[in-house]
């Protein structure tokens, strides 16, 4: 029979509302998985939020303030950490002392030592986490993940990857933890996502070089007078790979235009490989020097029922597909991947590249981590 796990939901902004309609959406797009994972609280920052989750996910969902209240629910197996990044440490190892599964959004911590103190902990209590790097979760980057582990690309020589965003070019948009506090910015909001798919595809990092920018230094702030901006709006990284082989990752919200635009190349010795959200269901490969496009759709791991794998895919799938995942690794006993591993490697290069960047973009190394 498959495992009953009470999933408690700290957070209910944009990303905690899509992971809300993750959850409602597994039974049907995955019935298969080894356990059935249903909300039974969540925690919002204030009553006004929690009267709208109480309204959108039914009086039968315990929607509440104090965190403290759903973590002591015996009902609630797994925590689903979708609040701000700077208070993910805070969270994050509450959740692990209560005994609680953790499922967490990207970047893992704020800084490379909270992220380490989660690891740690995780690791002593025996506990299962995970890390909503749902990008990796594209048809597209699972096939192209294959096809580098089978060496198509041989010894990589040279990778590009970019992720694009408009929406901070508007300077009356109002300063929120995304623009000040632990954890803002550019770098660490879209970077991690590419880092995570240079390690995930690549390999690990052993280098960094960095420049950030802030391109409006003021925003409105609670009371609507101009307030200063912590974060980055734009970053530029140069990464040298452990196995040798250079290439970027260019993250911005100032781009006029874009909405969540990705592309990725990378180029070894024997083949070449490019992946654009402008097609998202496919994958451009060069083997023996022939090049070809490969259509990918919606056929992801673990394999869902709705929509079909011929069904074009989207970013809702891509974080349904990470949500099913980790809760079909809770249910088999498995190590969920990514796991809390895999969000230190990216938060340690976040960090370097942060201090490099302070330095006018002097390269730092990189302490090892996962990478696969």
């Amino acid at each position: 029979m498959n495992r009953d796990i009470g999933i408690g939901l700290i957070g209910y902004g944009g990303i905690g509302r899509v992971h809300a309609l993750c959850y409602r959406m597994l039974p049907l797009a995955y019935p298969g998985l080894a356990a059935r994972a249903r909300i039974v609280a969540v925690v919002t920052a204030s009553a006004a939020s929690a009267e709208r989750a109480r309204r959108e996910l039914g009086d039968g969902v315990l929607t509440t303030t104090d965190a403290g209240a759903v973590l002591a629910n015996p009902a609630v197996t797994a925590v689903d950490c979708c609040a701000p990044t700077g208070d993910h440490a805070r969270l994050a190892e509450a959740a692990l002392r209560a005994g609680k599964a953790l499922f967490c959004e990207k970047p893992l911590g704020a800084t490379p030592g909270e992220a380490e103190r989660i690891v740690t902990l995780a690791q002593e209590r025996g506990l299962p986490g995970g890390v909503n790097f749902h990008v990796r979760f594209a048809p597209a980057l699972q096939e192209a993940h294959r096809y580098v582990a089978s060496g198509m690309l041989g010894t990589v020589r040279s990778f590009h990857l970019r992720y694009y965003r408009s929406s901070n070019l508007r300077r009356d948009r109002a300063l929120s933890w995304r623009f000040s506090g632990p954890g803002s910015g550019v770098l660490a909001d879209l970077g991690a996502h590419m880092i995570d798919l240079v390690l995930y595809l690549l390999g690990p990092v052993a280098a960094v070089s960095a420049r950030t920018v802030t391109t409006i230094a003021e925003r409105p702030g609670p009371d609507g007078r101009p307030a200063l901006v912590e974060g980055d709006d734009a970053a530029w990284l140069s990464l040298e790979l452990a196995v040798g082989g250079y290439g970027t990752i260019e993250v911005s919200k100032v781009v006029p235009g874009a909405g969540d635009d990705i592309r990725i190349e990378a180029y070894g010795d024997t083949g070449a490989l490019v992946f654009d959200t402008r097609d998202p269901n496919g994958l451009e490969v060069v083997e023996d020097g022939c090049a070809r496009r490969i259509a990918t759709l919606s056929r992801t791991t673990p394999p869902a029922s709705l929509p079909s794998p011929e069904a074009p895919t989207g970013t809702l799938q891509w974080h349904l597909a990470s949500v099913a995942a980790w809760v079909d690794a809770l249910g088999r006993g498995t190590p969920p991947v990514p796991g809390l591993a895999d969000g230190l490697a990216v938060d340690r290069i976040i960090g370097a590249a942060r201090q490099s960047a302070t330095t006018g973009g002097a390269w730092m190394r990189v302490e090892p981590g996962s990478g696969n």
